[in-house]
């Protein structure tokens, strides 16, 4: 997984699943520009995250994966851990995205597998991801508890 480095303050929001057999473009020579910055993401889990299904990964790189369904269609629905009648559940888990701090990128929400894996054993703090909590106010706290880790499932119809 690709995205901005943890303190970037520029360039895109999105995180990126890169290809691994990339093809190079030729830019003009004389084209003078300033380039955003992309960088390898790790997990990074606090204390109060740990699990012994999360723990393995702190401070490792994150592998990336893309769901492909022929002639369907995929959704993800953060707050559920299974998907609604009519549709199949490909996988559930819980929501990321970068941490919430002032000096932080704002980044887009992903779901990670339950069972969350890892690969290499980097620890360049280049790009980090944190499981994301619910604040409740404006979100219902009748339905969903305040500072808790919010659930997502992956649905395919």
């Amino acid at each position: 997984m690709a995205g901005l480095t943890h303190k970037a303050t520029g360039s895109g929001s999105n995180y990126l699943c890169l290809t691994s057999d990339p093809q190079a473009a030729s830019f003009p020579e004389d084209c003078d520009f300033l380039p955003g910055l992309l960088s390898g993401m790790g997990w990074e889990v606090y204390v109060t995250d740990r699990s012994k299904r999360t723990d393995h990964i702190d401070d490792k790189d994150i592998p990336c994966a893309v769901c492909l369904t022929k002639g369907k269609i995929t959704l993800m629905t953060p707050g559920r851990t299974s998907c609604y009648t009519g549709w199949t559940k490909e996988y559930s888990g819980f929501l990321l995205s970068a941490r919430n701090e002032t000096g932080f990128v704002t980044t887009e929400c992903v779901c990670a597998d339950e069972d969350p894996e890892c690969y290499g054993s980097h620890n360049y703090n280049h790009g980090l991801i944190h499981v994301l909590e619910v604040y409740c106010g404006s979100i219902p706290c009748f339905k969903y508890r305040d500072k808790t880790k919010l659930s997502c499932v992956v649905c395919s119809k």
